[in-house]
């Protein structure tokens, strides 16, 4: 018995997978979720936390993707 064939989809959401974790593993990642949703607690916003997660990913996942 083989290993089990894992198709290119499979391959390519493994790989943002761990681009993801690492990114969310990374001090930059929460210094920069930590001030932010400091920012917005303060601004009234609602869900600060899942707000500042999602920016803080999304400022770093920009930055990779300018600088590869």
């Amino acid at each position: 018995m083989g290993l089990p064939l894992i198709d290119e989809h499979h391959q390519e959401l493994r790989s943002i997978a761990g681009e993801v974790a690492h990114i969310c593993a990374s001090e930059e990642f929460l210094a920069l979720k930590s001030e932010l949703e400091l920012l917005y607690r303060l601004a009234g916003a609602e869900e600060p936390a899942r707000l500042a997660f999602q920016d803080a990913l999304y400022a770093l996942l920009n930055d990779k993707s300018d600088g590869s």
